[in-house]
């Protein structure tokens, strides 16, 4: 069984989003240019960081693959 996870339309997204650079691997939660390589990087999905190693992580991969976090 697949669950979604919605985030209200009308609020901001930009802040909440983990971003992850093509070239290099780089991850950043709201931030959509790599500071290693100053290229764009793709959106992954919601997320935050990670409780245990502060890195940035999404929703679905913290709770499992079983998730889907609607864009």
């Amino acid at each position: 069984m697949t669950r979604q996870v919605r985030v209200p339309k009308l609020q901001p997204r930009r802040e909440i989003t983990v971003y992850e650079c093509d070239t290099c691997g780089e991850r950043s939660l709201g931030e959509q240019r790599c500071p290693q390589c100053h290229t764009f990087m793709r959106r992954v999905g919601i997320g935050g960081h990670c409780p245990s190693c502060e890195e940035s992580i999404t929703i679905s991969e913290l709770i499992g693959t079983g998730f889907i976090v609607e864009p």
